[in-house]
């Protein structure tokens, strides 16, 4: 099995964050494909762009009937999945609350309370379109990055790859027949110990560094089932098959470990928990 050390590596700003892709000298020209499907879905699925799919749906009236491209819609299917497993955990219709608590920008959404939609409001008519049964915010920053990965890693396949790394900014796949040590970066500073990852993904999550002040509340991204920000000091890391897995089940595993570990299971993956630090 080979490592890390013989791939020739790019790195390009994209998904608000680095961007590094690798692949075998003799595959080198398949860069370009990878870095390629970044973009397209940055494009397809960020919150922040003006003609992203996602601002066809902030534009959209209730009961309207969206075409999206397929790639977002295989993204909210596995997200409407994640929202049932998880028991509303995982909820991608949570905008409004991330806009007010500063986490997002306001964009186009000049009247919020127009957006009193929930998850369950997503009905997904079929391959190209959805339809909000009311008006709804989605945001799908917690796992539109992993999925990103996952199509970059299958555009290197696709064209000849045979194997390589992916990493937008620690949402991590390795593919092929290489292997990668690993080191979670803790909320701290400091890393873990090194595990090795091979033909899998891996994505870590905390709070510590991302939170701010709402009403003289400390507000964080990650949302529980009140609807309250969790707030911990702790870090984790999820192990998945995808990345798009790995990605999502890191926000559930901020909330709920037991409930990622068992859901993570039936697929080979798993939850690393990381000891608390204490706050500065």
């Amino acid at each position: 099995m080979g490592t890390t050390d013989h791939l020739v590596r790019r790195a390009r700003p994209s998904l608000g964050t680095i961007v590094e892709i690798g692949v075998s000298p003799e595959h080198e020209s398949t860069l370009n494909a990878g870095f390629g499907e970044i973009i397209r879905i940055h494009q397809l699925m960020s919150f922040h762009e003006t003609t992203s799919d996602l601002a066809k749906l902030r534009a959209a009236t209730a009961g309207e009937l969206i075409e999206l491209g397929p790639d977002t819609i295989s993204v909210l299917r596995i997200s409407g999945d994640l929202h049932r497993s998880t028991n509303g955990l995982f909820n991608i219709a949570i905008g409004r609350q991330l806009i007010r608590t500063g986490f997002l920008p306001r964009m186009d959404t000049v009247h919020l309370g127009r957006f009193d939609g929930n998850a369950d409001d997503i009905e997904i008519v079929d391959d190209r379109h959805v339809r909000l049964r009311r008006c709804t915010l989605i945001d799908l920053g917690g796992i539109a990055k992993g999925y990103a990965v996952d199509c970059a890693v299958a555009a290197l396949k696709a064209a000849g790859a045979t194997r390589g790394i992916v990493n937008a900014g620690g949402d991590l796949r390795v593919f092929g027949d290489t292997s990668m040590p690993v080191q979670t970066r803790l909320a701290h500073g400091e890393y873990s110990e090194p595990f090795v990852l091979r033909d899998c993904a891996v994505a870590s999550s905390e709070n510590m560094h991302s939170r701010r002040i709402a009403k003289g509340r400390v507000m964080t991204p990650h949302i529980g089932h009140d609807g309250q920000s969790i707030v911990t000091n702790q870090t984790v890391s999820v192990i998945a098959n995808t990345c798009a897995i790995a990605d999502a089940m890191t926000k559930v595993a901020m909330l709920d470990p037991d409930l990622a570990d068992q859901l993570l299971a039936q697929d080979g993956g798993r939850v690393v928990q990381y000891l608390p630090c204490e706050a500065d």
